[in-house]
């Protein structure tokens, strides 16, 4: 489909994940167990499920991008209850946020534009 490494949206999911990754080491871990993993997981996941899929066919470049999306979300979730659970500050969940909803809306674009990539092949063929 596309060379990964041409894609806008993979490096703006490659800055997510040093912002998170940055930010995560300041996660109070005993406020709450486990969440630095699992949100370093789910911010990881983002960029590698976007190269998985530019790799593949376009309805399989909407499935990764999909879930990439997933996964950003997830991440998103994480971010909320770290900071709820004040286990990490105002300004590192602002930071990580304000590139996660970027790459969201990245990918959300992207999406629209591959499903309608998707339609017109379909409805040439018919």
């Amino acid at each position: 489909m596309n060379d990964p490494r041409n894609l806008r949206v993979l490096e703006a999911a490659f800055g997510l994940v040093a912002v998170i990754h940055a930010s995560a080491r300041d996660i109070h871990v005993e406020q709450v167990p486990r969440l630095r993993t699992q949100l370093l997981r789910a911010a990881d996941s983002v960029p590698a499920n976007i190269a998985e899929g530019a790799r593949g066919s376009r309805a399989q470049f909407v499935h990764y991008l999909r879930v990439a999306r997933g996964s950003a979300d997830e991440a998103g979730t994480h971010l909320r209850i770290a900071y709820h659970a004040r286990a990490l500050d105002a300004t590192a969940y602002w930071r990580c946020e304000s590139k996660r909803l970027v790459v969201c809306k990245m990918l959300n674009q992207l999406i629209r534009a591959v499903e309608e990539q998707l339609a017109h092949d379909y409805n040439a063929r018919t």
